[in-house]
């Protein structure tokens, strides 16, 4: 007899599988020992402001890279949100995408927050919606303009971005349009199946909470434009969520473009942010207001 479905057509181990990463992609270390390389190297070559608080706890601390260049006054600013399923690496390993935003003229800021267990999913979004807040009114500091900041973000990051584009910014004190555009790669909209998962056993979600952290359903009238992005080589799951979100959103009349990247696996996909050249971010400066990517 075949086990019973949990989810759409997946039984309980093929809806685990979905959504553990290294099921497609064994050597995902090497990626990320690769991305901690390379943000190393950066942050010893460009100009930065490391270890910046912008909340009361040690991992309430951001990077901040200003743009390049003559013109670089008044900026768009990009607040970039690391994956690790919610429970692993930090703004360290996400230095590396920096240069492909600030020599195109957009500062970008590399945010740090608590994981899991050592805090909850709450407060995990809490900390990274702090941060939008932090820059927003700390923005001209850095020669960047409070009225360019757009979020992006990748895998668990794209999901904190997903909240971050539906949070009523005026419950912080901030204009209803904050944020200006988002751009969510490889991310999770809806975390229904999430609970049913494996991953549940350390997310502990029970269905209030993922009702409060399901972008999908908690759509308002004010959406910044996003770029929604997935690779062909990713899970059917996660195709399925940045999918359902960018339909969703188009059909309530907001402006979201999808970017099905070919052949990319879930950590491809993330180095994607570093190519100037990739369709990823060639469609990023487009939306940031930098049409090929120059100042």
């Amino acid at each position: 007899m075949s086990a019973p479905k949990v989810w759409l057509d997946y039984d309980q181990k093929a809806l685990d599988d979905q959504y553990n990463q290294r099921i497609l992609v064994p050597d995902a270390n090497d990626y990320l020992a690769r991305n901690l390389e390379l943000s190393t190297k950066v942050r010893g070559e460009i100009e930065c402001r490391l270890d910046v608080p912008y909340g009361p706890s040690a991992d309430e601390i951001l990077d901040i890279f200003p743009a390049t260049g003559t013109k670089a006054k008044g900026t768009p600013v990009v607040v970039f949100v690391h994956g690790g399923a919610w429970t692993r690496w930090t703004k360290d390993h996400n230095s590396y995408q920096a240069p492909a935003f600030v020599s195109a003229g957009a500062a970008f800021v590399s945010v740090n927050f608590a994981l899991l267990p050592e805090v909850d999913l709450d407060e995990l979004v809490r900390q990274n919606r702090a941060a939008v807040q932090w820059v927003y009114e700390h923005a001209t500091e850095f020669g960047a303009n409070p009225d360019k900041v757009y979020v992006a973000g990748q895998s668990s990051g794209a999901h904190v971005a997903g909240l971050l584009a539906v949070t009523d910014w005026t419950e912080w004190g901030l204009p209803a349009d904050t944020v200006k555009g988002v751009v969510a790669a490889s991310g999770m909209y809806e975390l229904t199946p999430v609970r049913l998962s494996s991953r549940n056993e350390y997310l502990h979600l029970d269905e209030a909470a993922v009702k409060r952290n399901s972008a999908i359903g908690q759509i308002p009238n004010i959406v910044p434009p996003m770029l929604i992005a997935y690779g062909g080589a990713e899970h059917v799951e996660f195709r399925r969520q940045s999918q359902s979100f960018a339909k969703t959103l188009r059909d309530l009349g907001h402006s979201c473009q999808e970017i099905d990247l070919p052949d990319l696996n879930h950590f491809q996909v993330a180095e994607e942010f570093a190519d100037p050249t990739s369709p990823l971010m060639q469609a990023t400066y487009k939306l940031i207001g930098l049409e090929t990517g120059n100042v």
